[in-house]
């Protein structure tokens, strides 16, 4: 669902609001209509949109510092250097908190190292944030940031399961591939949508439920960059090399822009990419063999054991007024695997991954993901 239209359809009209909905829990966030549009655009799916209703969890609301409440870089500078920060991995998020008095705890966030401050003001007896970006740049980025904190520290307390896997939805169930960092998760995932009409879920993180319910988790996307389309080269902003691998990198938005999403999906497949040597000994550059239930059960242990990230995804400030916790339940994987098919997928040379034959490889498992 679309959010309506304001009478003032520009970017700075009156605010609009929708409300972001993903199982039992319910965000609304209100905005004027590009601020929301972004954030619905990054946060829908795994979530959907519906028209504001009663009973809410939160709200957020988002706005431009049109009241000169933001500080200059070089003040904001000052204000993290005389404070704690919470600054997450690999140059994600920093928050400083700047104050705590008459209800409020006021919030000065980077999404950045060096980029523009963002204002976040959270107050517990209204349940709301209200998130103040900068006109340009990264901050803008904030009010989804926090969208994406509200469900995943709620879900990550419920049970569900971070993961480093992308996944895919082919013939109505999901598709995990999971690979250590550099592995061909990515490659496989677009190879899916490209090669056999699948749809796209995540490119690094997903959540996977008790119930075995998998929700794609909105992060960057970055694409080997030959296998890129037109579109997705325009949009991208950046190259990563690693060594001789060229990546481009998309912000959630503009990878959203080029390619759909597919909603939360049943657990169908596991697909665990490796390298090895074939042992009949034959010149097949991919081959793939069947993962017992204990050899399944380790591979998505080892994909979730990625606690920088799970800390990151907990709201450990309260920005969001959620279970402030980094003791999750430890459920068994026995009920959350049940009916899932386990397949190895191993190649000979990991840079062959873009061509290799590897769907003729895993036809036996693939064919047998619906049920």
């Amino acid at each position: 669902m679309t959010p309506p239209e304001a009478t003032n359809s520009g970017a700075s009209g009156p605010e609009q609001t929708a409300d972001l909905v993903l199982g039992s829990w319910r965000l609304r966030v209100s905005a004027p209509p590009d601020l929301l549009r972004e954030v619905l655009t990054v946060m829908a799916p795994p979530c959907t949109v519906e028209e504001a209703a009663l009973g809410i969890g939160w709200t957020v609301q988002a706005m431009r510092d049109e009241h000169d409440e933001l500080p200059s870089t070089n003040d904001a500078d000052e204000v993290c250097a005389d404070r704690p920060v919470l600054v997450s991995p690999r140059g994600g998020p920093q928050l400083a908190v700047v104050d705590a008095s008459n209800g409020l705890i006021r919030l000065l966030g980077r999404y950045k190292p060096c980029s523009a401050a963002a204002l976040l003001e959270i107050d517990k007896a209204r349940r709301m944030t209200r998130v103040v970006v900068p006109g340009a740049g990264p901050g803008r980025r904030w009010p989804d940031w926090v969208a994406r904190m509200f469900f995943s520290s709620r879900m990550l307390a419920g049970g569900w399961r971070l993961l480093h896997a992308s996944a895919v939805v082919v013939d109505g169930a999901a598709v995990l591939f999971v690979a250590g960092q550099g592995g061909g998760k990515t490659t496989l995932a677009h190879r899916a949508c490209k090669e056999l009409g699948a749809q796209f879920m995540a490119d690094d993180l997903v959540m996977v439920g008790p119930s075995g319910i998998v929700a794609g988790w909105p992060t960057r996307a970055v694409l080997p960059v030959g296998m890129v389309s037109l579109q997705e080269a325009s949009a991208g902003r950046e190259r990563l090399v690693t060594g001789t691998r060229h990546r481009l990198v998309l912000a959630p938005a503009e990878h959203r822009a080029t390619l759909g999403y597919a909603r939360p999906t049943r657990l169908g497949a596991v697909v665990h990419v490796t390298t090895g040597v074939n042992p009949a000994g034959s010149d097949q550059v991919a081959w793939a063999a069947p993962m017992d239930k204990a050899g399944l059960g380790a591979v998505m242990a080892d994909a979730a054991d990625i606690p920088a990230q799970r800390l990151y995804s907990t709201d450990l400030l309260g920005v969001t007024g959620g279970p402030r916790r980094v003791d999750w339940p430890e459920l068994g994987w026995d009920t959350t695997l049940s009916g899932t098919v386990g397949a190895r997928l191993t190649l000979a040379d990991l840079r062959t991954l873009p061509d290799a034959p590897v769907w003729e490889a895993l036809s036996v498992w693939l064919s047998g993901v619906s049920r």
